[in-house]
């Protein structure tokens, strides 16, 4: 996997820093190989490095994730926001929108609209299909 020395910064920042200072958590699986493309494009468009990723398997996400079961813990993407509150599926993929630079605006109004909350779930459903499908 090819990883910009950008995100290894990341990776080795505290998780209480990034959390507590306008930052955001992405848990993904980094077993999987579309959630870790996925996941380096968002470092990417993330120019303010506002986002930190850490592996839903691993010890740091244990704190934020330990309340859930293993099947709804790797059953879908979780981000934690600078005000703490998690958000999971295609409400996480809005969150995920909001802390790039220019998505603030286009979350909003996607999420402020019944349509637009569930398009936001169709298209967390369809990548979780495609997801799904390249495991097999």
């Amino acid at each position: 996997m090819a990883v910009a020395s950008s995100d290894e910064s990341l990776q080795n920042e505290p998780i209480a820093e990034t959390a507590g200072h306008g930052g955001y958590i992405l848990f993904y699986d980094a077993d999987c190989c579309l959630c870790t493309v996925l996941r380096n494009w968002v470092h990417r468009l993330d120019w303010s490095r506002r986002i930190r990723s850490v592996p839903l398997g691993s010890s740091q996400a244990d704190p934020h994730l330990g309340d859930l079961g293993r099947d709804q813990r790797f059953g879908s993407m979780h981000i934690i926001g600078p005000d703490g509150r998690r958000s999971s599926g295609g409400s996480a993929l809005l969150r995920l929108l909001e802390a790039l630079p220019m998505g603030y605006g286009p979350s909003r109004l996607i999420a402020n609209r019944s349509v637009g909350r569930a398009a936001a779930e169709n298209v967390y459903n369809l990548l979780v299909r495609i997801r799904d499908g390249l495991a097999r």
